[in-house]
């Protein structure tokens, strides 16, 4: 039976979520996959266009083909303002504390400075990128508010629906018609709504899923009705996770263009007879029969390639391995991130490099990184009295900030938590010269 999309009518009557079709998933799957909480993304969700433009786009990665916008931003840190919106029932309030440690890792994740890092395989050292992307938590809501970083809404509703329902449920949480939270403009924030996606049959079937790129050539129109359902999801024992998280890297992945390395074939576990012919379309992650579920077997090659085969790449933030395996995105990952966020999301970001400076007249050593509480600021050349750093947490905030008054200069970090921070070496009026992502253990 055809589903009929409404448009939204007036904004004082705003349709249940029901008139708007994206993202879903097929639940289909073995009982073993069922079993374990997964992502709400698959191929099902795709147009006929989407191989064609998802081939063009990682051509277009490539550095001799670039627009010159991109020439001259991709090697720029991408800065992403985000909100949580936060749905519970009365008197069970999420733990907002939770909201640093998941800032702290997608930060740590998206610049290649996860503590886990180190656990990729040596054969595939030389394919790991780095997305360059910087998480800021909002400090003033749409209206130039003072804000928190997130929204409250108390609500007795479960957000999760059976493979029975009616697939246009999925995204009632991010409505305040339907029980859920509005999404603030998404088309300027990150919106990553935690709530409970328990079926009415008392059921889970996904961790938390997100949408790809607004206005995506690679997605039909059809599953943009509106842009108020653009963001991530996640569940809220997702969320309240104490040990390593991959999920929100993995759906922000989503988020940012990418697919499962899988290439996501019609079914959640392909049989022998699929002889690997879905990929993700990118040359450096390995072919893979299938997602792996929630394994690090390290023995696991599910395809043979002709040409230089590798096993498969557990360690892909964009399989299912689960958080004890996944650490890293591949470089073609990492610049299609980047040419997504350019081409799709040119609202969201904003570039911190102000103006290029030039390495044979700003040499600069950062020393060391990780740091036990003291920072070596040196700069090799030029230095000028008008120079100052600002040290930015997780959350974007200013921690320590000064002016620079000699070439070698140690900065004390003894007063800081463990964690990731930023430090920008500005020039006059402010002018960003340098930036760098500090680890302080």
């Amino acid at each position: 039976m055809e589903l009929e999309v409404a448009l939204y009518l007036h904004r004082m009557k705003i349709l249940c979520p029901i008139i708007f079709l994206i993202l879903w998933f097929s639940i289909a799957c073995d009982l073993k996959a069922q079993d374990s909480l997964k992502c709400g993304f698959n191929r099902q969700a795709f147009s006929n266009s989407y191989t064609q433009w998802y081939s063009e786009a990682t051509q277009n990665q490539a550095p001799h083909s670039h627009l010159k916008r991109w020439t001259e931003k991709r090697d720029s840190v991408f800065v992403i303002p985000v909100v949580f919106h936060f749905i519970y029932p009365p008197n069970s309030p999420l733990d907002k504390a939770f909201i640093e440690k998941h800032m702290q890792q997608i930060n740590a994740d998206f610049n290649r400075l996860n503590s886990d890092s180190n656990r990729l395989r040596s054969r595939f050292k030389s394919r790991v990128g780095n997305p360059k992307i910087r998480f800021v938590l909002v400090d003033k809501d749409p209206k130039g508010l003072p804000s928190k970083g997130y929204t409250v809404r108390t609500s007795m509703k479960s957000f999760g629906i059976e493979p029975t329902q009616a697939y246009a449920l999925t995204h009632q949480m991010k409505f305040d018609s339907c029980g859920g939270s509005n999404a603030w403009n998404t088309s300027k924030y990150l919106n990553i709504w935690v709530c409970d996606l328990t079926t009415p049959y008392g059921k889970k079937y996904w961790a938390g899923f997100a949408t790809p790129p607004q206005n995506a050539p690679h997605w039909n129109p059809f599953y943009y009705a509106d842009s108020m359902i653009d963001g991530v999801v996640l569940d809220k024992n997702t969320y309240l996770q104490n040990t390593r998280a991959s999920t929100l890297t993995h759906e922000l992945g989503h988020y940012f263009g990418l697919r499962h390395v899988s290439g996501d074939p019609p079914s959640q576990i392909s049989g022998p007879d699929s002889k690997c012919e879905f990929d993700d379309s990118l040359f450096d992650t390995p072919r893979v029969l299938h997602q792996n579920y929630f394994t690090c077997d390290t023995s696991i090659n599910s395809c043979i390639e002709d040409s230089v085969d590798q096993p498969d790449m557990l360690e892909n933030f964009m399989d299912y391995t689960g958080d004890n395996c996944r650490n890293t995105f591949t470089k073609q990952q990492a610049s299609l991130m980047q040419y997504c966020l350019i081409t799709l999301r040119p609202g969201l970001c904003a570039f911190e490099i102000k103006s290029k400076i030039k390495l044979a007249e700003f040499l600069l050593d950062i020393y060391p990184n990780p740091n036990s509480g003291n920072l070596h600021i040196d700069f090799k050349d030029s230095f000028s009295n008008h120079y100052s750093y600002t040290i930015y947490d997780c959350l974007g905030r200013t921690v320590l900030e000064a002016k620079l008054v000699n070439p070698i200069s140690i900065v004390n970090l003894e007063f800081l938590s463990s964690g990731l921070y930023e430090l920008a070496i500005l020039g006059n009026q402010s002018e960003l010269l340098f930036r760098k992502t500090i680890y302080k253990d």
